[in-house]
């Protein structure tokens, strides 16, 4: 199963229509979508507008991967959970968000192992292919921990 989330703070009307464009292209894969406070109700897809924390973790293991706003909660998620993740950024000209800090959290993830960034309509079908494929070696790329080098570099801040 595909879980598309668009976080807690705004609704992401833009991805959710996207991801039932591409759900409704390739109507044999299970997509699952919280699609919070938005307008879009997706036909192709099953979804809810708000999953509770306990079962939200629960749709996260059940998942094979994630597609999410870029925000940097997601990606931590993702990785906690060992799952690809494709991140499509909100954008402030859409009136998505109140800043692009999407776009330049993006821009630095992309490339990470495990990460996937669809930035357009025309990126996502390659980007979630890339992910499906990344997540039978995922296990042994994603690090599950921060390099020792910027763990020293914190505890120099912190402990002085």
């Amino acid at each position: 199963m595909i879980f598309v989330t668009v976080g807690s703070m705004f609704p992401f009307d833009r991805m959710i229509r996207m991801m039932d464009s591409w759900a409704f292209q390739h109507q044999t894969q299970r997509v699952f979508a919280q699609i919070g406070g938005g307008k879009c109700e997706p036909k192709y897809m099953r979804w809810e507008r708000i999953i509770p924390p306990n079962e939200y973790k629960k749709v996260i293991e059940a998942s094979e991967m994630i597609v999410a706003h870029a925000g940097t909660g997601s990606v931590f998620t993702a990785s906690a959970f060992r799952k690809p993740i494709v991140l499509i950024p909100r954008r402030a000209a859409e009136k998505e968000h109140t800043t692009d800090h999407q776009l330049d959290t993006a821009k630095w993830l992309e490339n990470k192992p495990g990460i996937f960034v669809a930035w357009s309509e025309a990126d996502l079908a390659q980007a979630i292919e890339q992910a499906q494929h990344a997540a039978e070696n995922l296990e042994a790329s994603m690090p599950t921990s921060a390099p020792q080098s910027f763990v020293q570099r914190i505890r120099s801040v912190l402990l002085t």
